[in-house]
């Protein structure tokens, strides 16, 4: 039987004032109650704090690899341009204004500091912090604030990186985030897909957006109705459907409905593959790849 991929995932995880222990806990539970295998996009420096020294991410992110989800890299310290530059949708964002202006004043030192070199640097020190700290194998990267540039992925290549999951297929989604209820949606297709892969051995698993930044209920159905577009054009282009979340935010919803989005989402997801006689797998990156 033919089989698609539910890759979800999680953003900043360790990065304070975007995650708490408590949050993520109750992410992870509803994701082992819902019978779906996650990423989770972890960050491993933070100001002064060393993930090494955080015992309680620790012992939940061993826990959850112990149930079958995965750790993977969130950047180094999730600073906006420690792997390139965030597209400009993400960078018109209202939160992003001191990230517009530091561009702005320094787009050649940034430029200058994300040479191969300088990027593969920075992924080995994080991924040290993080295997050192869960013994566990980390395969895989998405950069913060899905920031990048060519020597990204030059970098990631020469550091043995099985995947990265940077790039972005629907910019819909932080419409959405911005008021912009009337947009139509970017079509996905394979040929899409196909187009941002590195020619290499590294795979691009593309993220589809975040349908649950603090969502409200008045943009609900909207950013529902987008989810299952993403969801039926991944399915019908035969490739992985990586929709992501952040920690806080989708905790933080108003009246829980982010969980409730994304428990009518896997309900459309079980129904659409079905009616496709099609095997969905819930699965991480990692496990995507393979």
């Amino acid at each position: 039987m033919t089989e698609r991929a539910f890759c979800l995932s999680i953003d900043d995880v360790a990065y304070d004032g975007y995650s708490t222990e408590e949050h993520l806990a109750q992410y992870i539970d509803f994701c082992n109650e819902n019978g779906v295998r996650t990423t989770l996009m972890t960050v491993p420096l933070f100001d002064d704090k060393d993930f090494r020294e955080r015992s309680g991410y620790i012992s939940l992110l061993k826990n959850a690899i112990s149930d079958g989800h995965e750790v993977a890299q969130h950047g180094l310290r999730h600073d906006r341009f420690e792997t390139g530059v965030p597209p400009e949708f993400i960078m018109a964002l209202p939160h992003e204004g001191p990230a517009r202006e530091r561009l702005a004043r320094e787009r050649d030192v940034i430029d200058r500091q994300n040479s191969v070199a300088s990027i593969a640097e920075r992924l080995a020190l994080g991924r040290t912090i993080l295997e050192d700290a869960l013994e566990c194998r980390v395969n895989g990267l998405r950069g913060g604030s899905g920031s990048s540039c060519p020597n990204l992925y030059l970098a990631l290549e020469r550091e043995g990186y099985l995947w990265d999951s940077t790039c972005i297929v629907q910019e819909s989604g932080w419409d959405l985030i911005m008021g912009k209820m009337d947009v139509a949606p970017k079509p996905i297709t394979r040929e899409s897909f196909d187009g941002l892969q590195h020619g290499g051995a590294l795979r691009e698993l593309p993220l589809t957006t975040d349908y649950t930044w603090y969502l409200t209920r008045d943009k609900y159905q909207a950013s529902l109705a987008l989810a299952k577009h993403d969801f039926d054009s991944c399915l019908q282009a035969d490739i992985p459907f990586v929709p992501i979340c952040h920690v806080s935010p989708i905790n933080e919803c108003e009246d829980g409905c982010g969980f409730g989005l994304y428990r009518e989402l896997l309900a459309h997801a079980r129904a659409a593959a079905a009616e496709q006689g099609v095997a969905l797998r819930f699965v991480t990156l990692s496990e995507a790849c393979r």
